[in-house]
């Protein structure tokens, strides 16, 4: 890690939800979820956190010799987003503990 990666490192991240990111495309072998409504699956909310905290510290890292993954995640998903809205991503590096990384993060919808 570069001495640049420290709190305060903050970064955006917009994304236009395709409908291949909606919740029947997740397991397209199950019914169930190929029955439910098409909006941006938690799943790939996750995910779209993760890349954003990868975007903000990946350049305070000797990127591809040291990357990053998440492991621990608190969400709260609270509104349904359906495909063609966009999404934004705003992540703040609040804590670096040896080799892990605290991000907070903010999800929102336009």
């Amino acid at each position: 890690m570069k001495e640049s990666l420290k709190p305060g490192i903050e970064y955006e991240h917009k994304f236009k939800v395709p409908p291949s990111k909606t919740v029947p495309t997740l397991y397209p072998e199950s019914a169930e979820f190929v029955a439910m409504p098409e909006v941006f699956a938690t799943e790939f909310l996750v995910g779209f956190l993760e890349w954003a905290c990868i975007k903000a510290i990946n350049p305070h890292l000797d990127w591809l010799k040291e990357q990053t993954v998440g492991t621990h995640i608190d969400v709260s998903h609270e509104a349904a987003t359906p495909p063609d809205l966009e999404v934004t991503a705003t992540v703040e590096l609040i804590a670096v503990e040896g080799k892990n990384s605290y991000f907070l993060s903010r999800l929102t919808t336009v």
